[in-house]
């Protein structure tokens, strides 16, 4: 089979929700996050970041079965929310060269997997569609919640140009990024059916807390870009990046679960390369009074307090909802 698929795109817009928001008193304009300076040189960062964001796969099997339209199947993940927690180094080396390390793992909260499928004009004569000619013949939401996505990047970068007064400069750079998203959709709402012989009629919902589909994908990316800040002063700093990459691998798998007709080990498997751009804005404002050191000390200690609360839930729950309402609800007095 010739499978063809065009790069999947994804929006997200980035907002840094809360840096260590416990652990001291931290404002915030846009993103909130902390540094500690370990050294003349060295710069950690720590920061939970939130998006919102479409993905969309589609492959054409029309060169198989005359009977399948082109696209045959279109998978859309949509509106999927993300929460983030990110760990940054930032190590400044000698002739203005610098080396940043970045490694991010969250949760995918929730969303919507929209599964269209297309029959041609032969398909939609032979099966007795309700329509003629090319068109969708069927249309399916699921949930999507509960999931993660993981990532990690090397960039290797110089500054080109700095102010005299070291408030500002523009760099250029090179990195390489590895993101990992694992999404799992559950239950069946069928929304459009032409074909009686291939769906279930429109306003059919079942299969609920039921895996449908599961999906694995993989980007290996190398970026070259541009980046730059400006320090109004200690506290408030702006700081972006526009990077370009003329290499992107991705590879996905797909799972599903309700076809019997299909391997599970994957059902499909999608490779592809294209090229991709990314831009980012930060603004960061962050008073700290007291001492950094051992806020970053008593801010480890309450992640994995709270790390682990949400592993004891989520163990103990079926659905999220479920731990959603652990998490959230007041114990019953006796």
């Amino acid at each position: 089979m010739n499978i063809r698929t065009r790069s999947p795109a994804r929006a997200g817009v980035g907002l840094a929700l809360a840096g260590l928001l416990m652990a001291a008193p931290a404002l915030a304009a846009g993103e909130r996050s902390a540094d500690i300076k370990a050294g003349p040189n060295v710069t950690l960062g720590i920061k939970i970041w939130a998006s919102q964001g479409d993905m969309t796969w589609n492959h054409n099997a029309s060169a198989v079965d005359s009977r399948f339209g082109n696209p045959t199947s279109r998978l859309t993940y949509q509106d999927i929310d993300s929460t983030v927690a990110e760990i940054m180094g930032h190590i400044r080396l000698p002739q203005r060269f610098y080396l940043e390390l970045v490694w991010g793992s969250g949760d995918i909260d929730e969303g919507t997997l929209v599964d269209d499928d297309f029959l041609s004009a032969v398909g939609a004569q032979f099966f007795g569609a309700s329509r003629r000619g090319e068109h969708l013949f069927s249309r399916t939401h699921s949930d999507v919640n509960d999931d993660g996505l993981h990532y990690y990047s090397l960039k290797l970068g110089r500054d080109v140009f700095r102010s005299q007064d070291r408030r500002g400069g523009i760099g250029l750079f090179g990195k390489y990024q590895v993101w990992t998203e694992e999404t799992r959709a559950v239950g069946v709402r069928q929304i459009v059916c032409t074909t009686p012989r291939l769906c279930q009629p429109v306003g059919f919902a079942g299969f609920a807390n039921t895996d449908v589909i599961e999906n694995d994908v993989d980007w290996d990316s190398l970026f070259i870009g541009v980046d730059g800040y400006y320090k109004f002063n200690d506290k408030f700093t702006v700081s972006g990046m526009l990077a370009y990459s003329p290499i992107a691998q991705v590879e996905s798998e797909d799972i599903h679960f309700l076809r019997s007709d299909l391997a599970k080990n994957p059902s499909f498997r999608l490779e592809g390369d294209g090229e991709t751009i990314n831009a980012e804005v930060n603004l960061n404002y962050v008073p700290i009074v007291g001492s950094v050191g051992l806020l970053y000390l008593l801010s480890v200690f309450f992640i994995a307090a709270s790390l682990a609360v949400g592993l004891f839930f989520s163990t103990l729950a079926k659905t999220q909802q479920q731990a959603m309402q652990m998490s959230t609800s007041p114990a019953r007095r006796r």
